[in-house]
């Protein structure tokens, strides 16, 4: 097991502003840009990427912090990844389809309605993927005309449009305020507020697009597990990807600061057989990293049947290796992928 290091450090706190932290762990530019892309297998995409991260951070490393008031970690410098970023960092992918957050704001929504708190209420999902909310939402709880998607893929864009549902590519920190003042009823962040900075400047935005008493629906990676992950030899939650691992107290303080409250707060609660699969799969996705590991020496296999082979026994190589941790993570059911948080903005007197 690994442990972090606890180093005293005065930063900020991006959501209760307390300035009392530790610093859990530091990452250099290239173990960064190595977790993203081998450099083993495309050095020219992995040296370009190093020289954006710390474009980015304005220096070459990056501390993670945990505030010790909130208990938020956050990544210092607290800066995402743009645009360039993410088209050096990762291939285009499939979307995930139905998710248990979707599954848990369409029953929030449905007993809204029930109780008749909403009725064909507007609706604004930030970052849509390619729709698989919106397709159960729109027309059968409000019609398609009442939602507007943002979305940075061209992919997803495009396929949010052909369901009839309008989408962007605009950063909602910048939508144009006169179009969409005071609008929405119900607004959906689904793992999306743990890339983004400028936290004020969003939850501000939040504000002046919704109407009073709205509903904000956010889905967050389970802190739980990122940490598990970490001590346990499995993937780190990387900057500049990922920059804020949220917990029930930081959204709390930032719900507070910008005239929101929590009305529910729940931890996904996954099977044991998933847990275990994602487990053995993202340490060995930890384990390529290191040159000198088997992992990335299967990697760099030409041959993709052969690589498959030998990739099926390495995972099962190092998930035999970690059994100790195999053991808590089994038994431990709120060690599932994501957490979510339904936030009501205060009706303004």
């Amino acid at each position: 097991m690994e442990k972090y290091s606890l180093i005293p450090k005065a930063s900020r706190c991006p959501t209760c502003l307390g300035e009392c932290g530790h610093v859990l762990y530091t990452v250099d530019s290239e173990q960064a840009a190595q977790h993203y892309v081998l450099r083993e297998l495309d050095p020219e995409r992995n040296l370009a990427l190093k020289a954006h991260i710390e474009h980015l951070w304005g220096q070459r490393s990056c501390d993670i912090v945990r505030c010790a008031n909130c208990g938020f970690c956050f990544a210092d410098p607290y800066v995402g990844g743009d645009a360039p970023f993410y088209d050096l960092a990762h291939d285009p992918s499939s979307y995930p389809g139905w998710k248990w957050e979707f599954g848990r704001t369409l029953n929030a929504l449905v007993e809204l309605r029930a109780e008749g708190k909403l009725r064909d209420f507007l609706l604004l999902e930030i970052g849509a993927g390619d729709g698989a909310f919106i397709k159960r939402i729109a027309p059968a709880l409000t019609p398609k005309q009442n939602v507007l998607c943002t979305e940075y893929s061209a992919y997803g864009i495009d396929a949010v449009q052909e369901y009839g549902v309008d989408c962007r590519s605009q950063d909602v920190r910048v939508f144009p305020p006169e179009e969409y003042a005071g609008r929405f009823g119900v607004i959906c962040m689904f793992q999306v507020l743990e890339h983004l900075d400028r936290l004020d400047e969003l939850f501000n935005r939040l504000n002046f697009l919704s109407t009073n008493g709205a509903h904000l629906f956010i889905a967050v990676p389970n802190e739980r597990r990122v940490e598990f992950n970490e001590l346990h030899g499995s993937l780190l939650d990387m900057p500049p990807n990922h920059i804020g691992r949220w917990n029930r107290e930081s959204f709390k303080f930032i719900a507070q600061r910008h005239g929101w409250g929590v009305v529910k707060h729940e931890v996904e609660v996954e099977s044991p057989k998933r847990r275990l699969a994602k487990h053995v799969i993202y340490r060995y996705v930890r384990k390529r990293q290191d040159r000198h590991t088997l992992a990335n020496r299967v990697e760099r296999v030409r041959w993709p049947l052969a690589r498959r082979i030998l990739k099926a026994s390495a995972v099962g190589l190092y998930a035999s290796g970690s059994l100790p941790e195999i053991y808590t993570l089994l038994k431990a059911p709120m060690l599932g992928d994501s957490q979510w948080v339904h936030l009501q903005k205060h009706v303004a007197r």
